[in-house]
């Protein structure tokens, strides 16, 4: 089931802003990530994470053959991520897209259970995705629903951060992020 959340604008002047993840070429940014394709499951898509252009750069091709069709691109597990977004209302991801549609999620350490959102990108335009905490939705290893999870996400439970592009969006794809934020 795929579903699809409008983001939110947060109004900067009044909103408070906490970086979880920021990509400066900090030893503990960037070079921290790490990609997972859809090989693992049979798949023929390729992705690597890298740093440039001023941010963070998961980029790619994903290919359909062999029933694949997903990429990603994994935080380090971290509970100062849940310390630094306790309270949040919003997730704003910072990024230049392709026009494509990713996924945000976000997770806890030794849970089965994830929470995900996603965010359509403009193509070559830097711009914030704020993404609500209420839209989030709660999910399997699979990206299935995930009806015996909390059903809402709190933000102090997160220890870890991925990003994600799937929903047979064949071709090349190319994500810049420049910083991961808890808003409230």
């Amino acid at each position: 089931m795929k579903l699809f959340f409008t983001a939110a604008v947060l109004a900067t002047a009044s909103a408070s802003l906490t970086k979880i993840a920021t990509f400066d070429g900090d030893k503990h940014t960037a070079l921290d990530w790490e990609d997972t394709n859809d090989p693992v499951m049979g798949g023929r898509s390729t992705s690597s994470v890298t740093f440039g252009d001023g941010g963070l750069v998961f980029s790619g091709a994903i290919s359909l053959e062999n029933n694949g069709g997903f990429a990603s691109a994994r935080g380090p597990v971290s509970p100062d991520i849940g310390r630094k977004a306790a309270g949040a209302t919003a997730l704003r991801v910072r990024a230049a897209g392709d026009g494509k549609t990713y996924v945000l999620r976000v997770g806890a350490a030794g849970q089965s259970w994830s929470y995900i959102q996603r965010f359509a990108t403009e193509p070559a335009v830097q711009r914030s995705y704020d993404l609500p905490i209420a839209g989030f939705q709660a999910v399997g290893m699979r990206l299935d629903p995930a009806p015996n999870a909390p059903q809402t996400l709190d933000p102090s439970s997160i220890s870890q951060v991925s990003v994600y592009i799937l929903d047979k969006q064949q071709g090349p794809f190319a994500l810049t992020m420049t910083a991961i934020d808890a808003g409230t």
